[in-house]
């Protein structure tokens, strides 16, 4: 039999349990936000007031589907509390952050020790500067699509916002200098200050000239008769008055701009993640009073702390926006392509995101999703580990274990995103003969313990079932439903191959 036979006599659009990859998987976004695993309440926390969260699980058993389900969970938070949103951003992605390190470190590629290179050049503000440019790229790109609440930022989040898409600003759509400008226009920002300096510099080099040649014009002559005969040695006072205007006005500027890029090239050269040029970022510093500048206290090393006051800074524009708190969700370490799937590389890559200050700052919530080799992070960490990270005071995971009944739940809920008839949808037992029992059925999908491993094998189950189905089968013949042999088939290979997986992978 055909697969969209089998799939109209159960009323069913598509097949539920054919993706295993849950950033893949088109159902996943269907089922409701409320199924989910049960430490998941406590893993979410308060989106107003969010802390730490960490979840150790083994591959495929759902730590991306709780990431994917804690963002839908925000965006009906969202929804609910419009004027106390939370901005959620995903750091998923390592690849192009480690290979701008790489290239800024000067680390050759494609080689045994690119990696453990770049994991000892890695730091902490690496890490920080990263996550700044995702939620700072996202923020503008949602700014360009919809301005709403960004127009009603004062002034000074306006300059914050600026300045930081000016420093972090990353994305294949636009560059950085188009995005600062589509930015400019959308938050109706103008700075006069240029053009005011621009206008003195012009005036001050006009009388500058006009003083230098003061001595040759006969301007005095036909204003006074009487001076018909004046004439003046060179150098005269006025030379002097318009050669040290015209050369200090020019000097003046060419130093300022020189000393402003050079701090904007040490700046730019301090993020190594986020690749940047410096000249932009030093004609934005021009438009800015000294103080201001000052105050801004822009990255010039690798040190923490201006990244800190940056993320208090992009905080305070969110805040602005109406967004109450930011939520970081750190997930797939272990698809990486410069770690590799290597518990060693993943410990050092990790590590120094679990630090007390930047897990208990104000208003964000770091939320990670991280393989169970890593458990070893907390399980075996020293005392002096543990002080640091005082993971006391996050929602920690040790090991994402599933019940056959909750695996069971989710999967009669994706039954019902799937079916055609959301009315009256078909629960999983519905496609089994009488002899399976629905104790059975739990038991199984408790052995198999993961979503992947359960999904996997209830699609190879109806895979193989129908294959052997003829394609004029009555409606109401009992063979549309799965018998006990066919199971018990399935199970036993599906079984031994994830203890086979288990032991290969985690």
């Amino acid at each position: 039999m055909f697969a969209d036979n089998w799939r109209d006599h159960w009323n069913l659009k598509e097949e539920p349990f054919v993706h295993e990859d849950a950033d893949k998987d088109p159902v996943l976004a269907k089922l409701r936000a409320a199924a989910v695993h049960s430490s998941f309440d406590r893993l979410f926390g308060d989106p107003a007031s969010p802390v730490p969260g960490i979840v150790f699980g083994e591959k495929g058993s759902g730590k991306s589907g709780l990431r994917r389900t804690m963002g839908r969970r925000l965006e009906s938070y969202n929804a609910d509390s419009p004027k106390k949103r939370a901005y959620s951003i995903e750091y998923i992605d390592f690849d192009p952050f480690m290979e701008s390190l790489r290239r800024h470190a000067g680390i050759a590629p494609d080689s045994k020790k690119t990696t453990p290179k770049l994991l000892e050049a890695l730091e902490r503000a690496d890490h920080l500067d990263a996550i700044l440019s995702l939620g700072v790229t996202q923020f503008v790109d949602d700014i360009a699509r919809d301005p709403g609440d960004a127009r009603k930022l004062d002034r000074r989040r306006k300059r914050d916002l600026l300045t930081l898409t000016h420093l972090y600003y990353r994305s294949d759509e636009q560059t950085r200098s188009e995005a600062v400008a589509s930015l400019q226009k959308s938050i109706s920002w103008f700075s006069g200050r240029p053009m005011v300096f621009q206008v003195l510099r012009i005036l001050v080099s006009v009388l500058a000239v006009f003083l230098l040649t003061l001595p040759h014009l006969d301007v005095l002559g036909v204003l006074f008769d009487r001076f018909d005969d004046w004439s003046v040695r060179f150098p005269s006072l006025s030379h002097w008055t318009g050669a040290t205007l015209l050369v200090g006005t020019w000097m003046w500027t060419w130093v300022t701009g020189w000393l402003l890029y050079g701090r904007a090239r040490r700046t730019v050269h301090a993020i190594r993640v986020v690749p940047g040029v410096a000249r932009p970022l030093a004609k934005f510093l021009a438009t800015l009073p000294p103080a201001t500048r000052d105050e801004l206290a822009l990255p010039q090393r690798h040190e923490d702390e201006s990244r800190y006051l940056l993320f208090k800074r992009l905080l305070g524009v969110l805040n602005g926006a109406n967004y109450a708190s930011m939520f970081v969700l750190v997930d797939r370490v272990d698809e990486s392509t410069f770690l590799g799937g290597q518990a060693e590389y993943m410990h050092s890559f990790i590590e120094p995101l679990l630090e007390h200050k930047l897990l208990q700052f104000e208003g964000l919530g770091l939320k990670l999703f991280l393989p169970i080799e890593l458990s070893r992070l907390t399980l075996h960490a020293s005392s002096e580990d543990l002080k640091r990270m005082r993971l006391d005071k996050a929602n920690t995971v040790q090991e994402l274990i599933w019940t056959g009944q909750e695996l069971l739940s989710i999967a009669n809920q994706r039954l019902e995103a799937v079916s055609s008839d959301p009315a009256n949808p078909h629960r999983l037992t519905d496609f089994f003969a009488p002899e399976v029992h629905q104790d059975d059925l739990r038991e199984a999908l408790h052995n198999l313990g993961t979503p992947r491993l359960c999904f996997g094998f209830l699609g190879t189950l109806f895979t193989e079932h129908t294959r052997d189905l003829p394609d004029d089968l009555d409606a109401e013949d009992a063979r549309w439903k799965i018998s006990q042999r066919i199971f018990d088939i399935q199970r036993s290979a599906w079984v031994d191959r994830a203890r086979t997986l288990r032991r290969t992978l985690n």
